[in-house]
């Protein structure tokens, strides 16, 4: 069984992708994971869960390099916002998209 992150063999032993490295390694290193350590689909199971209660912490630690685009910002709000916050840019993104300005 392959996946973007990593590529597996018959045995269940595993190679991280280049995607695989740099999306997990900082996850799994938030739970005191190496990486470097994981060499089995099991392995990764049982990292996966043990990084589980970081992936927020990890997913806005990402969110910080994110360009500064519309969708972005919506994204970064859903993630780090509040409620309110949140649905006040939704409408301002829904604006947005209604009035253009004629070029």
């Amino acid at each position: 069984m392959n996946s973007y992150f990593y590529l597996s063999d018959d045995c269940g032993n595993i190679r991280f992708t280049r995607e695989g490295l740099d999306h997990l390694a900082p996850l799994f290193e938030l739970a005191g994971i190496d990486i470097k350590n994981v060499h089995t689909v099991q392995d990764y199971r049982l990292a996966r869960k043990q990084a589980s209660p970081y992936f927020l912490q990890h997913l806005s630690d990402r969110a910080l390099t994110w360009p500064d685009t519309d969708q972005y910002r919506l994204l970064k709000m859903a993630i780090l916002g509040d409620e309110n916050d949140l649905q006040r840019e939704v409408h301002r993104f829904e604006m947005r998209q209604i009035v253009k300005p004629i070029k």
